[in-house]
């Protein structure tokens, strides 16, 4: 009897090359995991919140993948299906009315409007999230099997480092494609170009691919795309009888961003009628109505497209520098604005992260003004962990003080109204200043408090605004103050939300539920995967814990994360490497694994910032990937000796699951649990070596 083989997937100048159709597969599964992980915190925003499930869920989909090996002829030919499915999903969420599917809980804040009683937002919210991430599972189990199928083809080794570079272009392509704005039909062109050996001789599944192209693009043709926010621009009504634009309104992810209006005295006199741009004047006139004396050197961080900035000119100070992490919001800025205040030779742009100009600058300021920067859309495509934005922790208010001359004034506006948050605000800077700020209600945008702090002997009255309110009064209710190691700012206490939890569970029943129909319980709990399953666990947590200590260095930025990601992978690349040439103890690298990981905990990476720019970035990329390139000692020696390649990485995949899960720890125990739940998987991890050798 002749035994019969299926076809090879790809074409025959691929099929020859199983490290070629393993790099391509690997290069796809990263890059798509980074293109759902942005796509889906722009268009349904209730995922800006869960920022680490559709990473959890893609994870999940790849070990299954795999696990179960070359995926079944029916299970490729559903991949396109999946793919369309999910991304015309994703591209008209809007129309579909799942931009804002409401979180059914009030710990944690969010800017949506609940209508609904909560059973039945309770169920569209648990529904909608886990058949996205139904989705995601389906898509990468695929992807996972193409990956897994050529593992077994090539040397253990050769094939596991074949798949960490490939990893590596994935995160290097959806980077440069971010750079250059493109939107996210490109990104799909790209990916599903890359699949392309794959489904080669499948004229049905081109076809849907091209149609889910098409379909992408024509959905959204007037969206804006930067590294971080998908951007959408509305004229104003124009004035009458006023020759340029009264101004702009920018929507960010759907959220409602920033007007950038015409506030000079000749627009404001000429036209008394024009009411979003009188509505706004308050706002931006309130430091300069309260503070007296000429400011020199002024600082505004979250200048965004330059409002603040304006004002400042408006009113004489000698020298503006204005920070803002987005460069697109920063060009629009530059073109929009009526007023065109970037292109007065007064004003210095610095496309940065406050945080990082904090830590960088060695100017000292007359008064520092914190814009409305937002973390809730604060969200870069890699992001793995749940970050809230660092700048709003008490650390940051005291690193933006001391950049204070004698007698200088920090303003820091923030739209939170009447709510917890601004009396966490208030308590932070009460802390920071040791008196309380001047606290005002501007009513800008409905929601816009003021905090003044400084030098407020000489403020003088505002007597032409009536729109400010009177002052606002502490809240006599117990806060927690928002720190470096807890920069929950939207979080009521240190808690998971219920909403969170909700997920979570949900997720874990879906995932039980998989496993049980595709796994053998028997075959994947053997001592030796267990170990595979721990070392992936621990893995997931060092990622979170490298982003949260770079953010603090260079801020939250993209360089952040491509240092922490890039310096993972290739630590990860040189310990194959090693383990190739050179037989490595077990137990000596568990034990260097955990000096480093104490180090690392301890180290303090702020003393850094007295290096230059590439050797900061080599150091603390060294420093904080240093526990991976031990970790990654120890999963190729057990990789290189192991039968069931596919299935041990699975595994290891498996247990960057759980790893993602107990991130959310986070929230209750601060940044320090990340690293105190890796020591003790990298020790379970040990415990099932032992048991195995």
């Amino acid at each position: 009897m002749i035994d019969v083989k299926r076809p090879p997937l790809g074409i025959n100048i691929f099929s020859k090359s199983p490290a070629v159709l393993l790099f391509l597969a690997s290069t796809a599964a990263l890059y798509f995991e980074l293109v759902v992980i942005r796509y889906l915190a722009s268009e349904i925003r209730v995922f800006a919140y869960l920022k680490n499930m559709p990473l959890i869920a893609s994870f999940f989909g790849i070990g299954l993948g795999m696990i179960l090996g070359r995926p079944t002829e029916r299970l490729r030919r559903t991949w396109p299906i999946l793919a369309a499915l999910m991304f015309l999903l994703v591209a008209n969420a809007w129309s579909l009315r799942l931009t804002h599917v409401p979180m059914p809980t009030f710990d944690y804040w969010q800017f949506t409007f609940k209508t609904l009683p909560i059973s039945l937002l309770t169920l569209e919210y648990v529904f909608v999230v886990l058949y996205v991430l139904g989705l995601i599972i389906g898509l990468f189990t695929v992807l996972g099997g193409f990956v897994g199928e050529q593992l077994v083809a090539l040397p253990h080794l050769k094939a596991y480092g074949v798949n960490l570079l490939g990893s590596l272009v994935g995160v290097a392509l959806f980077t440069f494609l971010s750079f250059l704005h493109t939107p996210p039909w490109i990104w799909l062109t790209v990916g599903f170009l890359v699949l392309w050996p794959f489904f080669m001789r499948d004229i049905r599944a081109q076809v849907i691919l091209f149609l889910v192209i098409v379909g992408v693009a024509v959905s959204q043709p007037a969206a804006i795309w930067s590294p971080y926010y998908r951007i959408a621009v509305k004229e104003l009504p124009p004035v009458p009888g006023w020759s340029k634009p009264a101004g702009y309104v920018l929507g960010v992810d759907y959220d409602y961003f920033q007007k950038v209006v015409d506030l000079s005295p000749e627009f404001i006199t000429s036209n008394p009628g024009a009411k979003i741009n009188r509505e706004a004047l308050p706002h931006y006139e309130l430091p300069y109505r309260l503070l007296s004396g000429p400011l020199q050197n002024v600082l505004i961080v979250g200048s965004g497209t330059g409002n603040d900035v304006a004002a400042a000119l408006r009113h004489g100070v000698g020298h503006v520098d204005a920070v803002e992490i987005d460069p697109l919001i920063l060009e629009l800025g530059r073109r929009l604005h009526p007023e065109h205040p970037y292109a007065s030779s007064r004003v210095t742009a610095y496309n940065d992260d406050a945080r990082a100009f904090f830590r960088k600058t060695k100017e000292t300021y007359d008064l520092i003004v914190f814009g409305y920067l937002d973390s809730h859309t604060m969200l870069s495509a890699y992001s793995s962990v749940r970050l809230e934005n660092s700048v709003y922790t008490v650390q940051s208010l005291q690193e933006a003080k001391r950049l204070l001359r004698p007698g200088g004034t920090m303003v820091l506006a923030f739209a939170s109204g009447r709510s917890f948050v601004t009396t966490r605000l208030y308590r932070m800077l009460s802390v920071v200043f040791g008196v309380p700020p001047l606290t005002y209600w501007t009513g800008d945008d409905s929601s816009g408090v003021e905090f003044i702090e400084g030098n407020l002997t000489n403020v003088t009255p505002v007597r032409d605004f009536p729109e400010i309110g009177s002052k606002l009064q502490d809240d006599p209710d117990p806060v927690v103050l928002a720190t470096d190691q807890w920069p929950f700012l939207f979080l009521v206490k240190r808690t998971i939300p219920v909403s969170i939890l909700l997920v979570l569970m949900s997720f874990i029943v879906l995932v039980a539920v998989i496993c049980h129909r595709t796994l053998s319980l028997r075959d994947c709990v053997t001592a030796p995967k267990i170990h595979m399953f721990f070392l992936g666990a621990g893995f997931l947590l060092l990622e979170t814990k490298g982003v949260t200590e770079l953010s603090l260095l260079f801020g939250g930025t993209w360089i952040t994360n491509t240092i922490v990601i890039s310096a993972f992978i290739v630590m990860a690349m040189v310990a194959n490497v090693v383990v190739m040439f050179k037989s490595v103890s077990f137990r000596l690298a568990y034990g260097l694994l955990f000096v480093s990981l104490a180090v690392a905990g301890f180290f303090p990476y702020a003393t850094l910032d007295i290096l230059s720019i590439p050797w900061k970035i080599l150091t603390a990329g060294t420093l904080i990937a240093c526990p991976v390139f031990f970790s990654g000692l120890i999963f190729s020696r057990g990789f290189k000796s192991c039968s069931e390649p596919s299935q041990f990485l699975g595994m290891n995949l498996l247990g960057a699951v759980i790893g993602g899960v107990l991130e959310n720890l986070v929230m209750v125990g601060g940044q320090t649990v990340l690293g105190v739940s890796a020591i003790v998987l990298y020790a379970l991890a040990a415990a099932s070596y032992i048991l195995s050798s």
